[in-house]
């Protein structure tokens, strides 16, 4: 008798457990679904505000080709995107900020313009916004990623089918830390 509620106390507790972590399992995945459509809304945001730097731009610099090829290649983040989609987005928008910080450089007469100072200005302060949406991301995969790897819990992430993610990519940091994204405001 007494082996037989010692069984029963044990089929409870792993239970119990299992159920435990399943559900930690899914509020982390939440979470990375709440936190991925965070750096979906600063990506889009961020291509707004680049065609209306391509704008201001066309306007004082007709013969820089190049700021302008750049931005013909940025595509709008589709919703619900994969991180790899962000990821892609990211790369290309990060290539056309730093060809506005350079057009700014190369016109003298666009850089002090009070337009691209508040355009320069929104798209450091979207970057900002970019880079805490994407800490937000990673560090809830790192959560999920650690379960996965991680006995016993590793064995629920088994049985759901979960695989680890990659992580948002901070494209080029070294050459985004050497901008002067005051732009002597």
């Amino acid at each position: 008798m007494i082996i037989l509620i010692v069984l029963v106390l044990l089929v409870v507790c792993v239970l119990a457990w299992f159920i435990s972590t399943s559900n930690n399992i899914n509020r982390v995945k939440l979470k990375i679904e709440e936190a991925l459509s965070g750096v979906e809304i600063q990506l889009k945001q961020r291509y707004d505000v680049l065609m209306q730097g391509k704008t201001i731009a066309e306007q004082y610099a007709k013969h820089e080709q190049k700021v302008f090829e750049e931005l013909r290649h940025l595509t709008q983040v589709p919703n619900n995107a994969t991180i790899d989609q962000l990821n892609e987005a990211s790369k290309t928008q990060e290539t056309a900020v730093r060809g506005f910080f350079a057009l700014g450089e190369a016109y003298p007469e666009l850089k002090s313009a009070e337009i691209f100072n508040n355009l320069i200005k929104t798209l450091s302060e979207q970057s900002q916004q970019y880079s805490a949406s994407r800490r937000a991301v990673n560090g809830n995969i790192t959560k999920l990623n650690n379960y996965i790897v991680s006995f016993p819990s590793s064995i629920v992430c088994g049985m759901k089918g979960l695989s680890k993610m990659d992580y948002i990519h901070e494209e080029n940091i070294d050459q985004i830390k050497d901008i002067d994204m005051s732009m002597n405001l």
